[in-house]
């Protein structure tokens, strides 16, 4: 290792070299081929009954999930021509190229079977606009999901042509939006909405809040190091690992998504954590040592442990992969690919930049000293009798809290904040009963082509399960058009099945979806059609998987755990050392998941991984505290209190300021446009704290306690 960075060290152009090289062809690969994504459902694993339904719906009834949805409003549709205004845009849409349909007022059936549409029934053709609304709205049911009762808001929703091009699709669909009369506010609404909101949400974060993370990284370097050097030796290798890790997901044809938000944060955080540990033992060493040799023996006797804390956190990333979740997954490539390759832009560049930066015959001031957080470590050791048993109670009360948080969802967490689409959401939901739709999806009554005479009478009952009435579907189904994209909505291929829509909410979390859909079940099991009917749809599909998700997630944190306990062990050579250092490590971690207990808060995908993650990272601190140990002396085993008390001086200065790099780091997701990329960031930066305080008030003396403890029961 000393003979690989005094190579570095003397061959400053070469590596130089190859940094532009690595860097120029990452930047490459990210103009041609980086892709962003938002589609919520990747995240998905796809293993549940609820999943298998939904998917079979959506091949069945043309993929309601994908329609672009519109809130359309107007002073009130009954009144002026604002009706007509309404049917002009729907026939502009029905026309556009790559719509296969349109489902608005104007589509709602004739439960008589006069008309196609109630709207154009003949005995309405007489009334004004405002009474011809009021009647279907009280007449049919399905009237209800698509116009609110003031008459000022609706629903139109377009049955796209999934086989043309996105691009195409949305540039014909923004013209035909142009030609709208401008007494209409068209708003898009629902899941493909949705959708382009997290990916605005996501090029937001990457256009601003990440330089800002690193920008705020590199005034905490500046103002601890008081050296603009130092700040640049520490910032650049962290830079340029997320450029290459950009470039790798590109050449690797993985995009960007909303759970992979939380990764490039991590990425630049740690980098500079990683830098400063090892520009602060360099530094250390610029003391007594000639330039060159306090470069390389820098660099040697810190790069172990910088190692280590790396890959407990590639350990952690990589334990996501046992939950099978493609997104998932991505991310666990994602987050031990970047850190790799971070860590080798550490080692590459930080020998590099100190020789190039640093004059020959000039010290280099170390991290500030953080004296008195010294001093208070130093002196709890004394006092480890009580500390150490205490910092026991306290993980055994946190494991018990543990066990009574529960997972929970809601796609609003990944909803942008202060933007029109969560404006819109809420507008909608004050008028209309939702946002979104689940389905009871009704079996037909034999195997007769058609609709038959027996499946007119289980849809009969079905709609007054539902709606209260049996007008809602034309009484003569067979004289509908099957190939219709509307008409396929509600009825299967040749009349094989029904889907009947219940008015759903984006807004509700996972509890009130499930409690929906029961309540629906209920009202079809009284029906005596519980054997022959499912309910499904997008949001109770999520709301089933999430939760199955998260208790996977937790299996992995814990898999996380054995993963780095068995490491330590292995490298550490002491299983007993392993264990003791699970106290300080497990405690911020369990400690934030019962925080978010007592908030009544519940356990997320987004806090499953940031938990799991927290944990691989508060791991670094016991690693640098547990190096320092073994510089101070030849073996970790049954330290003395000196020894301790060295180990502690020479670790505290650079932890706290890596703790401080990565709570503003991760603190600065706070302002993500993405509320689960800030809930990420809370999360991970409140841990940090917490191991800060375990690994330096806790930790030492827990060590200390044992041996002793162990020496009195001999």
């Amino acid at each position: 290792m000393k003979r690989l960075f005094e190579t570095l060290y003397a061959r400053p152009l070469a590596v130089l070299v190859v940094l532009i090289a690595i860097t120029g062809l990452s930047i490459l690969s990210v103009v041609s081929d980086f892709r962003i994504e938002s589609d919520i459902a990747e995240a998905i694993e796809g293993r549940s009954q609820a999943y298998a339904d939904f998917e079979a719906f959506e091949a069945q009834f043309g993929a309601p999930s994908k329609d672009e949805v519109y809130m359309v409003r107007a002073a009130d549709f009954g009144a002026g021509d604002a009706l007509v205004a309404l049917e002009d845009l729907v026939i502009e849409l029905t026309l556009t190229e790559g719509v296969l349909g349109v489902i608005s007022v104007f589509s709602l059936p004739d439960p008589d079977g006069e008309a196609f549409s109630y709207l154009t029934r003949a005995d309405l053709a007489g009334l004004s606009d405002a009474d011809r609304l009021d009647r279907v709205y009280a007449e049919s049911p399905l009237a209800r999901q698509v116009i609110s009762a003031d008459r000022t808001t609706t629903l139109v929703s377009v049955i796209p042509d999934l086989s043309l091009p996105f691009e195409d699709r949305e540039t014909a669909l923004a013209t035909a939006l142009s030609y709208a009369d401008p007494g209409l506010e068209i708003r898009p609404i629902g899941l493909s909405a949705l959708q382009r909101a997290v990916s605005d949400g996501l090029i937001d974060d990457l256009m601003f809040l990440l330089p800002m993370t690193i920008l705020i990284c590199l005034v905490i370097s500046l103002a601890v190091f008081r050296s603009w050097r130092a700040a640049l030796i520490c910032t650049v290798p962290a830079v340029l690992g997320l450029i290459w890790t950009f470039g790798a997901m590109a050449a690797l044809g993985i995009a960007f998504t909303a759970v992979l938000a939380i990764s490039p944060a991590i990425i630049v955080v740690l980098g500079i954590s990683d830098s400063i540990h090892l520009f602060n033992a360099m530094a250390h060493r610029l003391k007594a040592e000639p330039r060159a040799k306090a470069i390389v023996n820098g660099a040697v006797e810190t790069l172990p442990a910088v190692f280590l804390a790396t890959l407990t956190t590639v350990l952690a990333f990589a334990s996501l992969r046992i939950v099978g979740s493609p997104t998932l997954t991505d991310l666990a490539i994602v987050g031990s690919l970047g850190l790799t390759l971070t860590l080798l832009a550490v080692m590459a560049t930080v020998p590099v930049a100190s020789r190039v930066l640093i004059p020959v015959d000039g010290a280099q001031r170390e991290a500030a000293s953080f004296g008195s957080v010294s001093r208070l470590a130093i002196r709890l050791l004394r006092h480890r009798r009580i500390i150490a048993p205490l910092a026991l109670v306290v993980l055994a009360g946190l494991l018990v809290g543990q066990t009574q948080t529960e997972p929970g969802f809601s796609i609003t967490d990944h909803v942008p904040h202060r933007t029109q689409f969560r404006e819109s959401l809420d507008a909608l939901n004050e008028k209309l009963p939702g946002s979104d739709q689940m389905f009871a999806v009704i079996e037909a009554a034999d195997d007769d082509e058609g609709v038959s005479a027996a499946d007119r009478e289980r849809l009969r009952a079905a709609s007054l399960a539902l709606y209260g009435t049996t007008r809602a579907f034309p009484e003569d189904l067979d004289d509908l058009p099957f190939d219709n994209a509307s008409v396929r909505r509600f009825l299967g291929p040749e009349g094989a099945a029904f889907a009947l829509p219940v008015a759903a909410s984006l807004s509700d979390n996972e509890s009130e979806t499930l409690a929906q859909a029961e309540a629906v079940r209920a009202r079809l099991a009284e029906a005596g059609l519980s054997e022959h009917s499912k309910v499904t749809g997008y949001m109770l599909m999520s709301a089933t998987e999430v939760p199955l998700l998260v208790w996977e997630m937790r299996a992995a944190f814990y898999v996380a755990v054995g993963l780095v306990t068995v490491m330590a062990a292995f490298l550490l050579r002491s299983v007993r050392l392993a264990l003791v250092s699970l106290v300080p490590n497990l405690i911020p971690i369990l400690g934030v998941e019962v925080w978010l207990l007592v908030l009544g808060q519940p356990l997320t995908i987004t806090s499953a991984i940031g938990l799991t993650i927290a944990f691989g990272i508060a791991v670094d601190d016991t690693i640098h505290l547990l190096n320092r140990l073994r510089l101070a002396r030849t073996s970790l085993a049954h330290p003395s209190r000196e020894e301790m008390a060295t180990a502690i001086s020479a670790t505290v200065p650079p932890v706290v300021t890596t703790s401080m790099i990565l709570f503003a780091g991760l603190g600065m997701t706070v302002f993500s446009a993405l509320p689960s990329a800030a809930l990420f960031g809370q999360l991970v930066a409140g841990a940090m704290v917490l191991a800060l305080v375990a690994d330096l008030f806790l930790f030492p003396s827990l060590l200390a306690w044992w041996d002793s403890w162990k020496e009195e029961t001999r």
